[in-house]
């Protein structure tokens, strides 16, 4: 079963996300922040990463710029209201970008194909 680190702060979107790729035959751990996402990295080993951009404390971006130290090859889907720049120095540890939605239809759809090594899944992508 793959398992996910999902980071966000909103408990009620921790929930929905937990409970819908678990639907999905996925195992999900969550991070309230990038620090406690950082921490968790030292303890286990996730297929895929999905983050939140704007957090308290240390939000997606810082987030990504410690990841990308720590050289993980662990793709990782940005799933934010937010725009993303398309030339942000971070952009090149991104896999995909998924506009927040209550329907998730998108988000498991990008995942399947990133797991699964579709390269239907463009870098970087950004809302439509």
């Amino acid at each position: 079963m793959p398992l996910i680190l999902h980071v966000e702060d909103e408990n009620v979107v921790r929930i929905l996300y937990k409970e819908v790729f678990e639907d999905y035959g996925y195992e999900i751990v969550q991070a309230s922040s990038g620090e406690e996402a950082l921490r968790l990295l030292r303890h286990v080993a996730p297929d895929l990463i999905i983050l939140d951009l704007k957090m308290p404390g240390m939000g997606g971006r810082g987030f990504l710029q410690e990841f990308r130290l720590l050289n993980l090859r662990i793709p990782v889907v940005i799933s934010s209201a937010y725009p993303y720049p398309e030339n942000a120095p971070q952009n090149s540890s991104i896999d995909a970008y998924v506009v927040k939605s209550g329907d998730l239809k998108e988000l498991v759809r990008t995942v399947r194909g990133i797991l699964s090594g579709d390269s239907r899944n463009p870098k970087g992508r950004g809302p439509r």
